[in-house]
């Protein structure tokens, strides 16, 4: 009697973008023995502004990956011990470390391209991974309606069909191919847009904070932090974008004094120079009614861009990455195909979730620069020790920093990964 062995192939997995979602869940398949290639528009992970706020819930999931004494080890990590809400230069709120033995960290900054760089060297050791640096997503290729794989452009002009099992997509927000699939997005209110700016540090060690400090006035709002690298990284909003959009410098700057907090007007008259690296970011809040299509999955901005605010769009875009690698990795050992039906339940998984830090962020922000100065300070000063007192702000801090639902990596490598 002949017996007959049946090999099921591992899919092909092209991921369309390289930042922390689309590597995160390039080095949860790869581990797995699952092919991945991933396609990324820029030459190198080099971006000076990204978000950079990582939440508790992740810090977790970097900890159960055994990354995250290795990021310290490097400097590409920091603690976060507190973030902080002043309003007109009075507090007004502290999340975290409340200085108490039992005081907890808010969570971590994490410096993007040292990370992503760390994730591809860690990927590198595993055969079943490739990058493709400097390369366009241009479209998606399709066989019977379902995407098949990616038409791309390398830097060299080139042009190559990557065919893929499944196609990620974790570019970012805005990104085209949304458009190739027909998926279309609700806009959703934001509020304000930001000025991204990166300064030395100040030598006033109180002016340097241990996390996150947001500063309002009801006409703007400051968050300044300090980098991994450190640098001095600060988010200004204005109800109106004077100065944000002004395109001297000198108009830039008389702007940028004027509703700096007392404490760092001083400072940022001194570094802030016509070489001071800057970036306007139209601040966009959208979510795609459906997050796939046969052969392709949105997951991150891709599917749902999130604002600035409460430092969630990383956080979500990870926790989107692993719940992904979770049901693929689950199809794959279960021999099951990568189905719409598959993709279907990632979205429905990740949903309230999204839905939830959406909501919250868009009524966060109108508080911020959407309503009136008299709703601002009513809302930081009376609305906020009423809901203290009601253990409601626990409630919601506590969705924030960890999640509003569970979510962990299911699937142990199969085989030991090389040594960090």
């Amino acid at each position: 009697m002949t017996t007959t062995t049946t090999t099921t192939r591992a899919p092909t997995i092209a991921i369309v973008g390289a930042g922390p979602a689309g590597m995160l869940l390039a080095f949860l398949l790869a581990r797995q023995d699952i092919a991945v290639h991933v396609i990324e528009r820029h030459a190198d992970f080099h971006r000076e502004f990204r978000g950079e706020g990582i939440q508790p819930s992740v810090v977790d999931l970097l900890q159960s990956l055994g990354l995250l004494d290795e990021l310290f080890a490097r400097k590409i990590a920091i603690r976060a011990a507190r973030a902080e809400i002043f309003l007109d230069n009075r507090p007004a709120l502290t999340l975290g470390d409340d200085g108490s033995a039992r005081g907890e960290d808010f969570g971590i900054i994490l410096h993007q391209p040292t990370f992503l760089a760390f994730i591809h060297e860690q990927l590198s050791a595993l055969p079943h991974y490739q990058l493709s640096l400097g390369t366009t997503a241009r479209d998606l290729a399709k066989t019977d309606g379902r995407v098949t794989g990616v038409r791309v452009t390398h830097r060299d002009k080139t042009e190559e069909l990557i065919p893929a099992d499944l196609v990620v997509v974790a570019s970012g927000r805005g990104t085209a191919l949304r458009a190739c699939v027909n998926l279309t997005a609700v806009k959703l209110d934001s509020w304000f847009n930001v000025l991204w700016m990166l300064v030395a540090l100040p030598e006033d060690p109180s002016l340097v904070p241990q996390g996150f400090r947001a500063y309002l006035d009801g006409d703007s709002l400051f968050i300044v932090y300090r980098t991994a690298h450190d640098m001095l990284q600060i988010a200004w909003a204005r109800r109106d974008e004077r100065g944000l959009r002004d395109k001297t410098h000198s108009a830039r700057k008389e702007h940028l004094l004027r509703d700096a907090p007392q404490a760092y007007r001083a400072h940022f008259s001194n570094e802030f120079t016509e070489q001071t690296k800057t970036q306007f970011l139209r601040v966009e809040s959208d979510r795609l009614a459906q997050w796939h299509a046969p052969g392709v999955l949105f997951i991150g901005d891709a599917a749902h861009t999130m604002s600035p605010v409460a430092g969630q769009g990383i956080n979500l875009a990870i926790r989107d990455a692993v719940v992904a690698a979770n049901h693929v990795v689950q199809a794959h050992h279960s021999q099951m195909p990568l189905s719409d039906e598959l993709c279907a339940r990632i979205q429905a998984e990740r949903l309230p979730e999204v839905r939830a830090m959406q909501t919250l962020q868009s009524r966060l922000g109108f508080f911020m620069l959407g309503a009136k100065r008299w709703q601002t300070r009513a809302f930081f000063r009376g609305a906020l020790p009423v809901l203290n007192a009601l253990g409601i702000r626990r409630m919601l801090v506590r969705r924030v920093q960890h999640g509003v639902t569970q979510v962990r990596v299911q699937h142990d490598p199969p085989r030991e990964l090389p040594a960090l």
